[in-house]
């Protein structure tokens, strides 16, 4: 009778019936046609745009650059087919960006599909500084340069257990009554 050996294990390997601890992390993001439209971070600065009325401020927010987070939006504008803000004209604190109809829903249904994910499997979104790395440039050894927001830039927005902000929740709702 032959006998085959296992192979053995490196120290410190898991064994077959345990892991090593793990988190598990979900995305959500919403297509059109098979074209990426908007995500978590994008559902974050339409949200910061709503609280703020102000495209920079919600950038800033979620630690993105402005040119970022416009170019982020006009290509969610085009694979959606339909403008998500739209300019308000004036001088002062008057002016500024207002959401359309079509990214009040965006928050609403992406809100309501983070927020059942989220009560499924617990908090497993990205996390406030997961979405500020997004858009970063990589040196070529494929490390992030090291970039440090100016003291002036506002703090990340608090993160409910939910995993969405808690402002999305209250603007989810607010977004269907306007």
């Amino acid at each position: 009778m032959k006998t085959t050996q296992r192979p053995t294990r490196a120290p410190g390997s898991p064994t077959p019936a345990s892991l090593p601890q793990t988190a598990v992390k979900t995305k959500v993001w919403l297509e059109r046609d098979g074209l990426f439209v908007i995500g978590d971070g994008g559902l974050r600065l339409l949200l910061g745009i709503l609280e703020h009325g102000s495209l920079l401020r919600a950038a800033r927010e979620i630690r993105w650059s402005y040119r970022h987070a416009w170019g982020y939006l006009r290509r969610a504008e085009a694979a959606l087919g339909a403008p998500l803000t739209e300019a308000r004209p004036g001088k002062g604190a008057s002016r500024g960006t207002a959401l359309t109809e079509a990214g009040r829903l965006v928050i609403e249904r992406l809100a309501e599909v983070r927020n059942r994910v989220d009560d499924a499997v617990g908090p497993t979104g990205p996390t406030p500084a997961d979405v500020a790395s997004r858009g970063r440039r990589t040196v070529h050894d494929g490390s992030t340069p090291s970039v440090r927001p100016s003291p002036h830039v506002p703090g990340i927005a608090m993160v409910s257990p939910g995993g969405v902000p808690a402002m999305a929740r209250r603007h989810a709702r607010s977004a269907r009554r306007a």
